[in-house]
């Protein structure tokens, strides 16, 4: 059973031979590969010989389109600030007002600067993986994208305290991120993981996610041809899986490391995936045996009935994470043997 087979298996409740195991390492073939991290964005090549590497030399479940969303906000004008130690980060937005943003003309995902190189990326991900190893693509909710255009600051002064306005930004929006979505999709993504950031408790609470988000997300949802992970970004997500459950097309949940994996396995019941929940912050400062008891507590707690896969609960791995502690979640998924063994 190859990477794709087994995924899909687990995503459709189907008996595998293992569990399946992720870890979000796009920014990490820059290392395996010996380029910069800007070229290593910047260049098709680079990314996909830096998830080449990736993959080979650790053998996790997916591969990865470009996780650099510095080339949305670059797409509407932003500029963007390089790092040699973790991947790239909005340093000015292009848009100094969201009335502005409304009347700016929407990017063409096939044609405009960085976007035309991820979407680059993709097919050639899918010349070399196709139904062999998933093609995971990553791009913003609709509700957090905003935030690319506009600003972090600006994009929740606006939510919370100018709603109507906040509406216009989002409608306007829409089609952008559905095009974007597809656009990902139709150059050979798998499936998609949509990394809201107004489901994390952190940024935004339950209410203002029910009454704000979760009507952007029902309504584009179905406008996505492809099946669709939603993710927390960072923070907690349990507070708000229960409204989630029902969206067109949704195949799993990432859960949050502060998260109870048995608290969310109730509230969204026996048959969505869900995907988690190791700490980031832990994989370059621990011992690789703390990783693998993290592991097997995961598997323990959300494994037994499948509908489950291991992986770290946020972004990129820190590049500082030594290999072994990659090692560790393949050791502890092993130890554990195939959905038919035991599981302690």
């Amino acid at each position: 059973m190859n990477s794709y087979q087994r995924v899909m298996g687990t995503l459709l409740g189907q008996p595998v031979d293992r569990l399946p195991v992720f870890a979000v390492l796009g920014a990490y073939g820059a290392k395996l590969t010996g380029v910069d991290l800007r070229t290593l964005y910047s260049d098709a090549a680079a990314y996909v010989a830096g998830q080449q590497a990736v993959y080979a030399q650790f053998g996790f479940d997916l591969v990865m389109t470009p996780f650099v969303y510095t080339a949305l906000s670059e797409a509407f004008g932003g500029e963007t600030a390089w790092s040699e130690h973790q991947p790239p980060n909005m340093k000015r937005p292009g848009m100094l007002s969201v009335a502005g943003a409304i009347k700016a003309p929407l990017p063409d995902p096939q044609t405009t600067g960085s976007l035309a190189t991820v979407l680059d990326a993709t097919h050639r991900l899918a010349d070399i993986f196709k139904e062999r190893v998933p093609i995971i693509g990553v791009l913003p909710g609709p509700g957090i994208m905003p935030s690319l255009v506009v600003g972090m600051e600006r994009w929740m002064e606006t939510l919370l305290f100018e709603p109507d306005l906040a509406r216009q930004l989002t409608d306007h929006l829409t089609p952008f991120f559905v095009a974007w979505a597809n656009a990902l999709l139709d150059a050979g993504a798998d499936c998609l993981v949509i990394t809201e950031g107004m489901a994390s408790a952190e940024i935004a609470p339950r209410d203002l996610f029910q009454a704000r988000v979760l009507p952007l997300l029902s309504t584009t949802f179905p406008q996505v041809r492809g099946p669709k992970v939603l993710h927390h970004t960072g923070g907690r997500i349990n507070h708000v899986l229960d409204l989630v459950t029902g969206l067109p097309g949704l195949v799993g949940v990432a859960i949050g490391s502060k998260d109870s994996l048995a608290q969310a396995r109730a509230l969204v019941g026996p048959n969505l995936n869900l995907i988690g929940n190791l700490d980031n912050l832990a994989f370059p400062s621990v011992p690789d045996e703390q990783i693998y008891q993290s592991s097997r507590s995961c598997i323990r707690e959300a494994g037994a009935a499948g509908h489950y896969i291991l992986s770290n609960s946020g972004a990129d791995i820190p590049l500082a994470t030594p290999p072994e502690n990659l090692r560790a979640m393949h050791r502890a998924i092993a130890d554990v043997g195939s959905r038919s063994g035991a599981w302690s």
